[in-house]
């Protein structure tokens, strides 16, 4: 006689966490409910806790799947870009796209939600610390690089440089968020890469 298999998961992990994301991405953590995330999830509470855990445990994994599309973003366009104007102008064109791609704008998830949860929440201020820490460290690299192909002054500090490139995007995602429109977005943006690149 075959044993059971037992009832096969009627939701797609993924699927679920991409409609988790979007109530996060609006709300924040603390004005998302469980309710909110049942609803969005198409789950129930018990199910929920029982694939992701808590509250806070979703929207951790939220940002880490979010984090991971912007670590494929800068090496699929920034660091695989042999121009730096070119890479620079593409990474901040899709970042924007990003921001701006529901209306109203959300800007970043990670940006525009973790700083207000991160004081009371300490692994959600690791969390984002470490993107933080992450990004600069890329950036950092491609100056570096072009300051040895001789695209940027030997003069500049690339990893103070390589913060400011952060500062810029950071500034973009609050802008979009707040209500900027894209097209005044995109020209901050490359108004700042020429200013970096003169």
């Amino acid at each position: 006689m075959k044993r059971s298999r037992g009832r096969p998961r009627k939701y797609d992990p993924e699927v679920a966490l991409q409609k988790a994301m979007l109530v996060f991405w609006q709300r924040g953590l603390s004005a998302t409910s469980l309710d909110d995330l049942s609803l969005a999830m198409e789950m129930n509470r018990p199910s929920i806790y029982n694939a992701f855990g808590n509250k806070e445990e979703i929207y951790r994994r939220v940002l880490a799947q979010f984090c991971g599309q912007l670590d494929l973003g800068i090496e699929q366009v920034l660091l695989t870009e042999s121009d730096l104007r070119r890479g620079l102008v593409k990474f901040y064109d899709q970042a924007l796209d990003v921001y701006c791609g529901a209306d109203p704008a959300l800007g970043c998830l990670m940006m525009c939600t973790a700083p207000a949860e991160a004081l009371a929440h300490p692994d959600i201020r690791s969390d984002l610390n470490s993107l933080i820490a992450r990004v600069d460290a890329q950036l950092e690299q491609r100056i570096k690089d072009a300051v040895r192909e001789g695209d940027l002054s030997a003069s500049l500090n690339p990893r103070l440089t390589a913060k400011m490139v952060q500062g810029l995007l950071h500034s973009l995602a609050l802008r979009a968020r707040a209500g900027e429109s894209k097209s005044s977005l995109k020209k901050l943006a490359r108004y700042s890469v020429e200013c970096l690149l003169r």
